[in-house]
């Protein structure tokens, strides 16, 4: 289940519990229970910092034949609480709000290339291509089992961790907009290119993604531009790149460069596993040195580097083994 906000005239909103449910080989979306303008109605506080959510909304959707509790949908009122049982609930448990993750993966390459992109640079403060196929399968567990819609309000959640300074470059990236572009500086000073030729290149991809089957999962109708879409159209329009500026510049770089992905635990490789990567026994990773292991990491890493057809999942465990031994290495 998910909250879904749905614009009404007036600029007011109302609340929607809407659930993800499979149909064939796709995930779509249906409404399960509307609470109106103000979800803090069926929010009832008998005393202290006890709640519970009021009983109609558990009938109404086990009506629709989906049978809740009370702990299924207090994530869902989570916002609407009073701040100083937010605060106390979150002292209990800080994890709250952290997805599950499944112990099935699916391939990277299954996730349309949007969600890709988008995920990257909210993760990680840029998107790379080179490293789209680099990290585990793992990476995309917050993507899975979900309908589009459910998707999209993820997204819109995650991306009120931006800066409005940053809104033009995460739309420049994430709709890949630098590809048009010869010049070495594209992805870096995006101010400095054509504009227009950008607005025409941002328009297009939008429309294309508009289009585009296999990314709406749900049922569409009409071709009038979706109303999940239309917040890019104002992160575009309606801000701008910052005029150049060195010490910015080399202070997002400098934090970019900085940004490691720490891999699950399922990730983490023994340095028996480490020595099997290498091809080599225990003994003789222990003693070679840091220049020999270099040496053997680079040229494994050249035959399992996706860009030349190799496993990703091998890549990501060869690189963490290598930073791994290397370590030791060093403390050595």
């Amino acid at each position: 289940m998910y909250l879904a906000r749905l614009k009404e005239k007036q600029n007011s909103c109302r609340y929607v519990i809407r659930q993800s449910y499979a149909e064939g080989n796709f995930y779509k979306s249906r409404d399960l229970f509307d609470l109106g303008e103000d979800p803090s109605q069926f929010i009832i506080y008998p005393g202290g910092n006890g709640f519970y959510i009021d009983p109609v909304v558990e009938d109404a959707i086990a009506a629709l034949g989906t049978f809740v509790s009370q702990d299924d949908l207090e994530p869902v009122f989570y916002p609407f609480l009073y701040p100083h049982i937010r605060k106390v609930i979150d002292g209990f448990d800080q994890k709250r709000h952290a997805n599950k993750v499944d112990d099935d993966c699916y391939p990277s390459d299954s996730y349309h290339l949007f969600d890709r992109y988008r995920l990257h640079y909210l993760k990680m403060g840029q998107v790379n291509s080179r490293a789209l196929n680099c990290v585990p399968d793992r990476f995309y567990a917050g993507l899975r089992h979900k309908s589009r819609d459910q998707i999209e309000y993820d997204f819109i959640t995650a991306e009120t961790i931006l800066k409005p300074f940053e809104l033009s470059r995460y739309t420049f990236q994430i709709f890949d907009l630098q590809q048009h572009f010869d010049s070495g500086f594209a992805r870096s000073h995006p101010e400095l290119l054509d504009q227009q030729r950008m607005d025409r290149f941002f328009v297009k991809t939008l429309c294309d993604l508009n289009r585009d089957e296999a990314f709406w999962t749900d049922k569409r109708t009409g071709s009038i531009l979706h109303h999940h879409l239309i917040r890019y159209v104002v992160m575009y329009f309606d801000n701008y790149y910052l005029p150049l500026d060195p010490f910015r510049s080399f202070l997002r770089e400098f934090m970019n460069r900085h940004r490691i992905h720490r891999p699950p635990r399922s990730v983490e490789v023994s340095f028996a596993e480490s020595a099997q990567l290498f091809g080599v026994t225990v003994d003789v990773l222990k003693k070679m040195d840091g220049l020999a292991l270099t040496r053997k990491y680079r040229k494994l890493a050249m035959k399992h580097h996706p860009d030349r057809g190799g496993d990703p999942e091998t890549f990501v465990k060869l690189s963490e083994a290598y930073e791994k031994v290397m370590k030791g290495k060093s403390r050595n």
